[in-house]
């Protein structure tokens, strides 16, 4: 059986392949998993990827310094992981991340101690058709 984290790796190639994307790791980067994403029309992005194992979680946080300065061509993969296999892939774009809305998105914001800092999305229910825009079958580079 392979480790989670290959699994969503080729769960994640997968789910890109099918809409005629590529993925490649981000030598540039140390810190988290972070990929570099090509459109056949040579648009590229950079995909920060983490998953929630919705056996155990109903949220995720990121630390803020793990994607340092968010620019316009940067997303947030976020890989759905039920019964300890992936089922879902979500694409959010920067914009999202840097302005949550309070309802899946929270910005947790601490001044005296910046490193602990982060992002907050959290699944449930009520939110599913919400976060259908996200999917990766929706997601278009042109």
């Amino acid at each position: 059986m392979q480790e989670p984290e290959f699994q969503i790796l080729d769960f994640v190639i997968n789910e890109l392949e099918k809409i005629k994307l590529t993925i490649t790791p981000d030598k540039s980067r140390v810190v988290g998993l972070d990929y570099i994403i090509t459109a056949p029309t040579g648009k590229i992005i950079q995909l920060h990827l983490r998953y929630i194992n919705l056996d155990s979680d109903r949220k995720i946080k990121i630390q803020k310094q793990d994607l340092g300065n968010i620019t316009a061509n940067q997303y947030l993969g976020l890989v759905l992981v039920n019964e300890n296999k992936p089922i879902l892939l979500y694409a959010f774009p920067s914009e999202i991340i840097s302005n949550p809305d309070g309802k899946i998105f929270f910005s947790n914001d601490v001044k005296l101690l910046p490193y602990l800092s982060n992002w907050e999305i959290k699944i449930f229910i009520a939110i599913i058709p919400e976060l259908a825009k996200y999917e990766v079958s929706n997601f278009y580079l042109t």
